[in-house]
């Protein structure tokens, strides 16, 4: 009778005690972790976000840039903070998918050791070519590509970057070839596109628009569902005839794994709430991201998704596993 009782105490404790941490968080500032150095597209886009976020948690967010192995150190830091929501991840395509999946001993997957929040931005990314090339569309450019074997060449600044991912998938889509040359960093590559040291490249719009408006660099598909609001003569990639050749470029929040589930979703309607204020809106499609905003199960579900597309590229483009 006395264990009977004492069961029944413990559970109406445990049920009681999710509402009372959601009611008592957030207790102190919340820190946000960046992966990557202070001025790109993840960390202008979390900062865009920062005021509105904590305005409707009722407490100050903290950015904390945390660059470095593709953004896994970060990762990793966040994974081992205490699951109490006050340690946040700002996780993107590379350190939580493209990096974990090409290491040998990856620290990390992202489904073992994080909680998705939602989804904050997705940014527009576009097919480039330099502008005397002579080719103006994507069928152009794998029927040159043929014609010429061995010529052609692209320009990559990361192994487990979005773009060098979307370069592998339309090689396996049109059997394109081309000799990868690799810089350090988006701003070199889109340099060297420009001044004709390199044939092609994979960018994201908010680094490659103005160029492409000033006849810089030439812009031969927006790979993704349909057209960029900013470059509206541009076609959609399904429009140019690939429509498996699509890749999102994503951000989000990820809570350590064992954040309990009310305060994910606390957090959660607080990252939703901000993504609707229109200056935020204003200031993201700026950068060339449409705002996000998902539940959990949601954002989960997409992740999920990109995981089994990519780790299928990984396999049938036979990507080799970097070391640590």
């Amino acid at each position: 009778m006395h264990t009977t009782r004492w069961l029944l105490a413990a559970m109406l404790l445990a049920a009681a005690t999710g509402p009372l941490q959601a009611q008592q968080f957030p207790s102190k500032p919340i820190t946000m972790v960046v992966p990557y150095a202070p001025g790109g597209n993840v960390d202008i886009s979390t900062r865009i976000l920062q005021a509105a976020i904590g305005n409707s948690l009722g407490q100050p967010i903290v950015i904390e840039n945390r660059p470095g192995a593709g953004g896994t150190i970060a990762g990793e830091y966040v994974a081992r903070a205490a699951p109490d929501g006050h340690t946040l991840f700002i996780g993107s395509n590379g350190p939580i998918m493209f990096g974990p999946m090409t290491m040998a001993k990856p620290p990390y997957q992202w489904d073992k050791v994080f909680t998705p929040v939602s989804s904050l931005a997705f940014a527009t990314n576009m097919l480039l070519v330099r502008p005397t090339l002579p080719v103006k569309t994507v069928a152009e450019l794998v029927d040159y590509s043929k014609k010429n074997p061995g010529k052609l060449t692209l320009a990559t600044s990361g192994g487990v970057s979005i773009n060098h991912f979307l370069a592998e998938l339309l090689k396996l889509k049109t059997g394109i070839t081309w000799t990868e040359v690799h810089y350090r960093g988006n701003a070199p590559a889109i340099a060297d596109l420009m001044a004709g040291h390199v044939d092609v490249g994979f960018q994201q719009l908010t680094d490659s628009l103005e160029h492409v408006k000033a006849g810089r660099l030439r812009a031969l598909a927006v790979l993704g569902p349909h057209r960029a609001e900013a470059l509206p003569d541009v076609p959609s990639s399904a429009e140019a005839g690939y429509p498996e050749v699509q890749g999102i470029t994503f951000n989000g929040i990820f809570a350590p794994k064992g954040t309990p589930p009310d305060i994910v979703g606390k957090l959660s309607a607080a990252v939703r709430t901000a993504l609707q204020n229109p200056d935020v809106k204003k200031k993201l499609a700026v950068l060339g991201s449409e705002t996000g905003g998902s539940t959990p199960e949601a954002f989960a579900q997409f992740l999920d998704r990109e995981t089994a597309k990519w780790t299928e590229v990984i396999q049938k483009a036979n990507i080799k596993v970097q070391s640590e």
